[in-house]
């Protein structure tokens, strides 16, 4: 009986170590492996905040712009926001179909009321897709 029970006590004993090396060797490598999937995901929902607030500072510059040369003389152009880099980094974030979808190609953007309610909504949509994206949520198309 005694040398049966130092048998399953070695037994045992050598099981609880080997269990405790693989977890200490596995273990830190998932737990840093998921610290790591977080840190990217944090980092991709900040960069993405500060995109959404660059377009809507773009979009309000743009529009205190037109409005200003709407009051104006006219003498020149209306101001085109094409080639903005604000405007230019939401274009392919634009839909394909719908109202803001000529925006997407056109050569041409001046930021009148219209457009401004347009491209705003827009900059809504995509921020509540990207937020849903993160969250698991669903996404509106």
């Amino acid at each position: 009986m005694g040398l049966a029970g130092t048998v399953v006590g070695a037994a045992l004993v050598g099981g609880v170590g080997l269990v405790k090396s693989v977890a200490e060797t596995w273990l830190p490598g998932v737990v840093a492996n998921t610290d790591h999937k977080r840190q990217a995901q944090v980092d991709l929902l900040s960069h993405r905040h500060d995109v959404v607030r660059e377009w809507r500072a773009g979009l309000a510059s743009a529009r205190d712009t037109y409005r200003q040369w709407a009051a104006g003389p006219r003498d020149s152009e209306a101001p085109n926001v094409v080639g903005s880099e604000w405007f230019e980094s939401l274009r392919p974030y634009l839909p394909g179909a719908g109202e803001a979808a000529h925006h997407r190609t056109a050569l041409d953007v001046q930021c009148d009321n219209p457009t401004v309610v347009t491209l705003s909504l827009e900059i809504g949509r995509i921020e509540k897709d990207w937020i849903a994206e993160a969250t698991g949520g669903k996404r509106h198309r």
